[in-house]
């Protein structure tokens, strides 16, 4: 099945903060290594609000921390770290399916982005993140953690 692809555009975030200022993740992991691009809270809002009405509300859904987000870089410290946050809060233009998938209690959206994994490469990194990119707009599990 050939599905449309929507373009949206997001902020990158070097080591993403959580909360107040800290980095360290409800599972006692680090944020420092981590590459998000931020998503427009509206468009987070949104594909949760048809994730609610697919399943005629009868699903609980909370957004992430960080909002909705494309995850580019998970913990992985690249080899050429020393061009780390060379775009921090550049702005970057992906393409997403809007028809929302649900892994393991989160809630996500496929991605094609090129430039995201352009960065990956020029820092040292496999062009391909594991799992594939993807925008995540939320979670069914409370203190769940991506």
């Amino acid at each position: 099945m050939n599905r449309t692809f929507l373009t949206a555009t997001g902020t990158l975030r070097y080591s993403p903060q959580l909360g107040r200022g800290g980095h360290t993740r409800r599972d006692g992991g680090s944020t420092l290594w981590w590459l998000i691009v931020d998503c427009d809270p509206e468009l987070g809002r949104y594909l949760r609000h048809q994730f609610l009405l697919g399943h005629r509300r009868t699903r609980q859904l909370q957004s992430p921390l960080w909002g909705a987000h494309i995850s580019a870089i998970r913990g992985e410290r690249p080899p050429l770290d020393a061009l780390w946050k060379r775009w921090d809060g550049a702005t970057v233009t992906f393409e997403y399916d809007p028809a929302v998938r649900e892994t393991d209690g989160f809630v996500w959206c496929p991605v094609r982005c090129e430039r995201l994994l352009a960065l990956r490469e020029e820092l040292g990194l496999p062009r391909e993140p594991q799992p594939a990119l993807h925008l995540t707009i939320g979670n069914t599990r409370v203190g769940g953690v991506e």
